[in-house]
């Protein structure tokens, strides 16, 4: 399947078939750059999950670097970036996702997390709606555009 006819089945009523959806257009973004760049998200994302954040992120700069327009690069930047608590450079990075993919919702909740923590949550509401907009049985997105919300009462 394509990225359009997944993105169109994460609206489906159908939990398995969101759940199979969402699976398969991480596996397309993360393949978007060959073998290799797939190699060293991977490798990036064990670091990051290892909490070895400084050396995920030079790989994911690294990768940035090699191929600027491997969108899920920058969204793994992005989020190595939040790890460590960089939320102005994480979201440029969230942005330059956004603009080679603008259908990543991952980015569209990374855009969000990284504003909500900046106290910019006019701003942060907005990617969480439009996270919803492509992911709208995503409580994630509901959860924080309450706790946004919120924070502005």
């Amino acid at each position: 399947m394509n990225e359009k006819e997944l993105l169109q089945d994460l609206l489906s009523e159908e939990s398995a078939l969101r759940q199979n959806a969402t699976q398969a257009l991480w596996d397309l973004w993360f393949s978007q750059a060959g073998e290799e760049a797939k190699f060293r998200i991977r490798e990036g994302t064990q670091l990051m999950d290892g909490q070895q954040y400084q050396k995920a992120q030079e790989i994911f700069e690294n990768l940035v670097m090699d191929c600027p327009e491997f969108a899920e690069a920058h969204n793994k930047l992005a989020t190595v970036l939040y790890m460590q608590k960089k939320y102005s450079p994480a979201i440029k990075e969230c942005e330059i996702t956004l603009k080679l993919n603008a259908n990543h919702f991952g980015a569209w909740n990374g855009h969000g997390l990284c504003l909500f923590q900046l106290a910019r949550y006019h701003e942060a509401i907005k990617s969480f709606q439009t996270a919803s907009i492509l992911q709208p049985y995503a409580e994630f997105n509901k959860v924080y555009i309450a706790k946004c919300r919120g924070q502005l009462n």
